[in-house]
């Protein structure tokens, strides 16, 4: 392993983030056997400050505030970046274009799994600036993938708890069941696999608790992150 220090830009949420090095230090003690640990710096930014740019469509500030984070992370010495958060990716191409440091795309990296499945339909769940924004539609229609969403009215229930009850030390057990419920209606509407398409629902929603296999953009991301450590 060629020496890297990754940058995560984390915070948004904060269990999120705690996710993020958990599984980055699991899959490097795997893949390495314990011989090397990959040497990692998190910046969590003031969550409730980026919270009120995403619910007021700011997405110039959010713009502005990440790529200061990735200024503090290169001067930390780091050689790559990843954004902890699904939303951080509606202004990934801005960023890019401003920074120097490659930004490992959780999109991409859902993506790269999901070609693998062969699948032909699949139930999206996320904060409601991604799935309004068709950050995985697109790439799903091109690939010539359905996707099946929430309703209206479950989705805005899903915004609700992303921002407050998933932030909590301890989810509420109705939340985790009405989360449940969701993934098994897209299930019967016609769903293969489930994409969970916002870094604070695998704090609550699990595979071993559902029936249908779950596409953790997570997981996929800290997979792709430990890809790109190992070249």
């Amino acid at each position: 392993m060629r020496h890297k220090r990754i940058g995560i830009i984390g915070g948004v949420g904060p269990s999120a983030t705690v996710l993020y090095y958990q599984q980055i230090i699991q899959g490097a003690y795997e893949l390495w056997k314990g011989k090397h640990l990959p040497e990692i710096v998190i910046h969590s930014l003031d969550y409730e400050q980026i919270k009120q740019f995403f619910l007021t469509d700011n997405l110039k500030s959010v713009t502005e505030k990440v790529v200061q984070s990735i200024t503090c992370l290169e001067q930390c010495g780091c050689n790559c970046i990843i954004m902890a958060c699904n939303g951080m990716h509606l202004v990934f191409d801005q960023i890019q274009k401003v920074v120097r440091l490659p930004i490992l795309s959780i999109i991409d990296a859902v993506m790269n799994e999901i070609k693998t499945h062969n699948l032909s339909c699949v139930g999206l769940m996320g904060a409601t600036s991604v799935m309004r924004s068709g950050l995985y539609q697109r790439p799903l229609q091109h690939l010539g993938i359905r996707c099946l969403e929430p309703s209206e009215e479950e989705q805005d229930w899903i915004m609700k708890v992303i921002i407050k009850d998933l932030q909590l030390p301890s989810i509420p057990q109705k939340t985790v069941s009405r989360l449940l419920n969701i993934v098994e209606i897209l299930k019967k509407q016609g769903s293969e696999e489930i994409i969970l398409a916002c870094t604070d629902l695998p704090v609550a929603v699990k595979q071993e608790m559902c029936e249908i296999p779950l596409v953790d953009s997570t997981k996929v991301h800290v997979k792709s992150t430990l890809d790109f450590l190992a070249e």
